[in-house]
């Protein structure tokens, strides 16, 4: 990555998401409606008919996370109830013809209904692999070509499917239990639920927005520069695993640039929990002043979890520099806490 840019210190209004609690933290009760038992390791989960809670999050410019009402939460979740059986007329019964060549095959067929002809539910199945990721298999036969947004935990970036209505994903995981919802625009969408306990030693960094707004996440793990092999980004993501061997963190891309104004994410990962050595990792946030963020305000999010500590997470509004900056680099500082590192002593 070059740095002959102009380097422009950033200055924005920073919030704490509130609502961010509420949402990372009820992952076990969320996941108990999909499963008799509990989670498991990987479940299929129902289709969701009712209209997503968070559904209003994707209208807004920012997917700022907000906390739902507890009633949107109960209506989001909960299956639909069984259709009664209607009962027979007491009209006669006329059988079919046993032999065929005696049926009236004259007689016109009345058209299947729509929703026996084919069947619409979405479903998705999550199975958790190495590094703490989970990947999502979305099957929708009724939604082709079709955006969905997928919300994990706070987290919220868009996906398409493709010809057949399916799409499959790799999310890194943000809970031990980790719900993960797929959204329609339609208020359709399906769940599902997978453990991931290699979460308890890993420390993530999100950083998520809106559109094409040029922002990117840095690494600089224990002292490295720009450029150097501990400086990880979107350009230099590394994969998982690095981290499996608790040789250095990854990073990865979420959301489909070829949706119409799509939720992205950036994740950052190290397995802090086998830390080679002491150490830090300084974490920042870089926004590019390009022609499409030239001289309005952006928005975005940080998410930040850690062994031990309480989940946090922090919105931002920046006015962006005029075109004549274009092509500039802003570093915004504040938005991620730097990882502090104590070596392994297993």
């Amino acid at each position: 990555m070059s740095r002959g840019r102009q380097i422009l210190v950033a200055g924005g209004t920073f919030s704490i998401a509130l609502g961010i609690g509420f949402v990372m933290q009820n992952g076990d009760a969320l996941a108990a409606r999909f499963t008799p038992d509990g989670p498991q390791d990987s479940v299929a989960a129902q289709p969701l008919s009712e209209p997503m809670a968070s559904a209003q999050i994707a209208a807004d410019p920012l997917p700022v996370v907000a906390t739902p009402a507890h009633d949107d939460i109960q209506t989001a979740m909960v299956l639909p109830a069984e259709e009664p059986v209607p009962s027979l007329p007491d009209a006669a019964v006329q059988l079919a013809a046993a032999d065929p060549a005696q049926a009236d095959l004259g007689a016109p067929v009345a058209p299947l209904p729509e929703a026996a002809s084919q069947n619409c539910d979405a479903t998705m199945v999550a199975e958790p692999s190495a590094g703490g990721i989970v990947r999502l298999s979305l099957v929708a036969p009724c939604a082709p070509d079709t955006a969905a947004i997928i919300h994990h935990q706070g987290m919220m970036f868009t996906i398409l499917t493709d010809t057949a209505g399916q799409a499959v994903v790799d999310v890194p995981a943000l809970a031990e239990v980790s719900v993960f919802v797929a959204a329609f625009d339609d208020g359709t969408g399906a769940a599902a639920t997978a453990m991931v306990p290699e979460l308890a030693m890993m420390d993530r960094a999100v950083l998520q927005w809106q559109g094409m707004d040029g922002l990117q996440l840095h690494a600089l793990e224990f002292g490295a520069g720009y450029g150097e092999a501990g400086h990880v980004w979107s350009g230099a993501p590394r994969d998982a695993a690095v981290a499996v061997s608790g040789e250095g963190g990854f990073m990865m891309r979420l959301g489909d640039p070829a949706a119409v104004n799509p939720l992205m994410a950036e994740v950052y990962s190290f397995p802090s929990g086998q830390a080679p050595r002491d150490g830090t990792i300084v974490l920042s946030v870089e926004a590019e002043v390009t022609p499409a963020n030239c001289g309005r305000d952006i928005a975005a999010q940080s998410l930040q979890i850690a062994p031990g500590t309480t989940p946090e997470a922090l919105d931002l509004t920046m006015a962006m520099p005029g075109c004549d900056a274009t092509g500039e680099l802003l570093v915004l500082h504040g938005m991620l806490h730097d990882v502090q590192l104590v070596a392994s002593r297993n």
